[in-house]
């Protein structure tokens, strides 16, 4: 087997490698895979001394020596094996882009036997290229970030956590900034619209001279492809991580996912706070990789995790029964009756009193008086007007329209929970159910195997707008096998091209006491429209 190149990427801010900007050079080689003769020895002549023939080993003593070469200091270099089977990455800091990933690519050349090298003027140009330039990297270093920076991570909650916050701080008279995966707001107002839970968003808010505190909802993809916008931040918040978008740039396990998301809270400052979610064994195994001080938020009030923390001196925020409690290292005290949570509805929606207790801790981060974040609590609403496409509730005509952007398994669970909690055990739940098409084909099935295990009619949908490289109705296929593979045939009501033409349906086959609950990724405004247009009233 040859030595493959994968790929060589530059990542302008902390990752899943480094707390740091670095290069990553990924090759695939299988453990008995050397370099030719020809290609050690060219490899050798130009570092000026021997080197290891095998070739993860041998980059790892090219790329400072090509360094040194054109005056440049060394960079620490790692190897660091991937999930991928045979796949490795080698990764090294840098200073300037160009001569960076050049640098790389020589050194891969090198070890490849390319018969086409750059030489070490070649080199020496590029860098004075980016001197010239100034290419470096964009991460927001701390002592050009002027504001509070919030970082909130998760599979599941991001978005809603950040607005819950933002909310709260505006409530505290201070201007916020926040990107998310519906754009970039400052202090409400949208300024950019678009998917920006990357660092083009972050960088967005902490530029803005208007804003006095940074929320920044901050997903896997940006932190693979490019790392964080910033070198650190001053709370970080990790709610929870389960199985969505593996085998998507290398990542094949939820443990590596955990890994790659940890980054947010890793990076917090050491006089900074980390929210944790004390019921996630994967968020909690992050704990002893932070370097600031804990809160733990949990729903389980006998949880010896919490017990443990807090006979530390440790701060938690836990729901004991119908109450949210703080403590702060000394005291308890009931910050607010769950009850009164109305994006929770009444604490039937599990996973939005998750969503408060990690927005309530990263507040109680910020400093914010805890009088303000009740108020905040309790004055956040989960509708089109404050949290638009999340758990957003509708009644017509005797039935309840749940619209909300549930695109995994765990979220599609969460949201039959909440249907079934929500009519109060009355009635059918109907589920529209369908994601984009850049998740696995066993995520697809899955959606179909829990919508036919947990609903009692099953409306399975494409997102034409989202296929990410599959062929029409092969997402369809794939949900019809999973509900297929737990026999709940005689649940399905049909296929739907897109998630409108699924509501129309749903409608016309439920009746007055069933719930209709959808998983709505692309058509908002559309079934928004529908629903308004045949006279639905928002739950209040």
């Amino acid at each position: 087997m040859a030595i493959e190149l994968i790929e060589i990427r530059e990542l302008d801010g902390p990752n899943y490698f480094a707390p740091f900007p670095v290069i990553k050079l990924e090759i695939c080689v299988d453990a008995h895979e050397h370099l030719s003769a020809d290609a050690l020895s060219v490899a050798a002549t130009r570092v000026g001394h021997p080197i290891s023939d095998d070739p993860a080993s041998a980059l790892v003593t090219i790329i400072p020596a090509l360094h040194i070469e054109i005056g440049e200091p060394p960079p620490t270099v790692q190897t660091i094996a991937l999930d991928e089977s045979d796949h490795v990455a080698i990764v090294f800091d840098w200073k300037w882009r160009e001569t960076g990933l050049r640098i790389a690519r020589t050194a891969y050349d090198l070890i490849s036997g390319s018969p086409d090298v750059p030489t070490a003027d070649v080199l020496a140009h590029t860098l004075a290229v980016d001197q010239r330039d100034n290419d470096v990297p964009l991460w927001v270093r701390d002592d050009r970030r002027r504001i509070p920076t919030v970082g909130i991570t998760a599979t599941n909650g991001k978005t809603t956590t950040t607005r819950l916050i933002a909310h709260i701080v505006r409530l505290a008279g201070k201007h916020v900034g926040w990107s998310s995966s519906t754009g970039v707001y400052i202090d409400g107002e949208q300024v950019i619209e678009g998917d920006y839970t990357g660092p083009a968003g972050a960088r967005r808010v902490l530029d803005d001279p208007n804003v006095d505190i940074a929320v920044l909802e901050t997903a896997r993809g940006g932190i693979l492809l490019r790392g964080l916008a910033y070198e650190s931040n001053d709370v970080g918040v990790f709610l929870n991580v389960s199985p969505d978008h593996l085998d998507m740039q290398g990542v094949k396990t939820v443990e590596t996912l955990a890994e790659v998301k940890g980054i947010v809270v890793r990076v917090t400052r050491l006089d900074g706070l980390v929210v944790l979610n004390a019921d996630d064994p994967l968020v909690m195994k992050q704990r002893d990789r932070v370097r600031a001080n804990l809160l733990l938020f949990s729903q389980l009030p006998d949880s010896p995790i919490i017990a443990a923390h807090e006979q530390g001196g440790g701060k938690s925020l836990v729901r004991f029964a119908d109450e949210i409690q703080y403590f702060d290292g000394t005291m308890r005290q009931t910050i607010t009756m769950v009850e009164d949570l109305p994006m929770a509805f009444g604490g039937r929606a599990r996973h939005m009193v998750e969503n408060a207790l990690a927005g309530a801790g990263a507040a109680i981060g910020l400093g914010l008086d805890l009088e303000v974040i009740r108020d905040g609590l309790r004055t956040f609403r989960s509708d089109t007007r404050t949290n638009v496409g999340r758990l957003n509730v509708f009644r017509l005509e005797g039935r309840i329209v749940i619209v909300d952007y549930a695109h995994n398994e765990s979220g599609l669970d969460e949201l039959i929970t909440f249907s079934r909690a929500l009519q109060a055990g009355h009635g059918r739940v109907a589920a529209i159910v369908g994601t984009a098409g850049d998740r696995g084909d066993d995520v697809l099935r899955g959606l179909g195997r829990i919508a036919a295990e947990r609903a009692d009619m099953v409306f399975v949908k494409e997102n034409p707008k989202y296929l990410r490289g599959r062929a029409s109705g092969e997402q369809v296929a794939n949900m019809r096998t999973g509900v297929e593979s737990v026999g709940g045939t005689s649940k399905l009501v049909g296929s739907y091209e897109g998630e409108r033409e699924a509501l129309i349906a749903a409608l016309a086959a439920t009746e007055p006491g069933d719930a209709i609950a959808i998983m709505c990724v692309e058509e908002q405004l559309g079934i928004f429209r529908e629903l308004r247009d045949r006279g639905a009233e928002e739950w209040s």
